[in-house]
Formats: C-alpha cells, structure tokens, sequence
C-alpha cells in the first residue's frame, strides 16, 4: 500500500511539472525605441565669455514620428531661466539652429536642457547639457 501511495505522489508531481512548464508565457510587449539626440554645439563643459554667443544646433531623431521639442538654458547658480524656444513641428528628424548670447553677471555654472516630445501628451525624452559663463 505504501509503494502506491508513492507512485501516486510522483505521477502528480510530473504531471504538475509537465502543466506549469508548460504555460505559454507573455508575449513580450517591444521595446519603444530611444529618441537620438545628435547635438554638435554647445560641447559640454565649454566655457562662454561674456557677450559670446552660445549656438545651439543639432539634430533629433526618432523612429516614430515627434512632436516638436523645446530647449531651456538655466544659469544653474542663480537658479534662473535664461532662455527657452518651443517648437512644435512633426516628423522623425528635428533641426535645431538657435542661438543665446551670454550676458551673466556672475561667473555661472549653465544647463541646457533639451526636450524632445515623442507624443502630444506631453511625454518626452531629455537632453542635458552643462557649460559654464564667465561675466568679462
């Protein structure tokens, strides 16, 4: 009686085994790709003189379509915005041309932070750029 009882605890065991190995598993939901951000001025770390002119160009791109982007220059040090540009346009490629001269009165640490929008809600992908600005 005590052999049945154990071929009977191994037949359930496999056949437990057998149905939970094998469960169809979830689909894997894709991955959405990253936005590139392709930015050849500023360099990060660069340093402006006073009256320099900081030029902001590059390029974001996207598999999906965008949604336009906006650029935001923040003198960290005084915790201050000192530009921003919107623009709202639509497609997978992004130019970006623009331009902020610097006029600190303080030596400055500076962030530029650049937002791409990959939908209409408001979802984004950032950039961040840091420099510094001297006042002479």
């Amino acid at each position: 009686m005590n052999f049945t009882y154990k071929t009977l605890l191994i037949a359930l065991t496999l056949v437990n085994i057998t149905f939970t190995s094998c469960k169809d598993d979830d689909p894997a939901t894709p991955e959405t790709p990253s936005v590139n951000f392709s930015i050849a001025e500023p360099v990060a770390s660069t340093k402006f003189g006073k009256g320099d002119t900081v030029h902001i160009n590059g390029m974001i791109t996207w598999e999906n379509e965008l949604h336009g982007y906006e650029l935001t220059i923040r003198n960290v040090t005084a915790d201050s915005v000192v530009f921003t540009k919107h623009n709202h346009a639509d497609g997978n490629t992004m130019h970006i041309h623009e331009n902020w001269v610097n006029d600190v009165a303080s030596h400055s640490d500076m962030s530029l932070t650049i937002d791409a929008f990959t939908d209409h809600d408001g979802a984004k992908e950032t950039k961040l750029i840091m420099f510094h600005c001297h006042p002479m």
